[in-house]
């Protein structure tokens, strides 16, 4: 039986959505990665340190890819763990993003999720980021959009050993193809 890897399928739906990507990685991650994504859109990066927040980490990741692809027409940052995501939620924002604003959150059922969409006019922000705090603060000075996207797996991240159980329990009902979602189950009937 076949592993399941979160970067893996995470990677191959970002490479169907025909979107320019940037993968920022540890020396490991990358390593497995090689074989699907071109070296040159790789950013091969020191792994956490164990006394700094993860989340501090993931948004100095976050601004070395900024600085890698200063000429792109925005961002969207999206963790590596989100296999679940489909591949229509990544080209939305992307083609929503210029239009609406600097920021654009993800959302399913009023509830934000990832990746979130950063556009080209906070570059100067965005490469000066060093911790979740300064993000926070970003978010905060200017306007953002909240797009309603008809999505779960945008808060299907697999970190947390829940995330694995949700995707875990979502894989035992119809098999699942990048770009489709999985077939709606009925509700079941009430009898009064």
């Amino acid at each position: 039986m076949a592993t399941f890897n979160a970067l893996d399928t995470t990677l191959r739906r970002v490479l169907a959505s025909g979107l320019p990507m940037l993968l920022v990685a540890p020396a490991d991650q990358a390593a497995a990665a090689i074989d699907l994504v071109p070296s040159k859109d790789i950013l091969v990066v020191a792994s956490p340190p164990t006394l700094q927040p993860r989340a501090d980490w993931l948004v100095g990741c976050m601004a070395a890819a900024v600085m890698t692809r200063p000429q792109a027409s925005g961002w969207l940052l999206l963790p590596a763990d989100m296999p679940m995501l489909q591949v229509g939620t990544l080209q939305s924002l992307a083609d929503i993003l210029p239009s609406q604003g600097p920021i654009v959150f993800p959302c399913h059922r009023h509830r934000r999720g990832h990746p979130v969409a950063f556009s080209a006019e906070l570059y100067s922000e965005l490469v000066r980021l060093g911790s979740e705090q300064d993000l926070r603060r970003l978010a905060a000075r200017y306007p953002s959009v909240d797009l309603e996207i008809d999505d779960p797996g945008i808060h299907l991240a697999l970190e947390a050993r829940a995330g694995l159980s949700q995707l875990r329990a979502q894989l035992t009902g119809a098999s699942m193809h990048p770009g489709l979602t999985p077939a709606r189950r009925p509700a079941p009937h009430r009898h009064n």
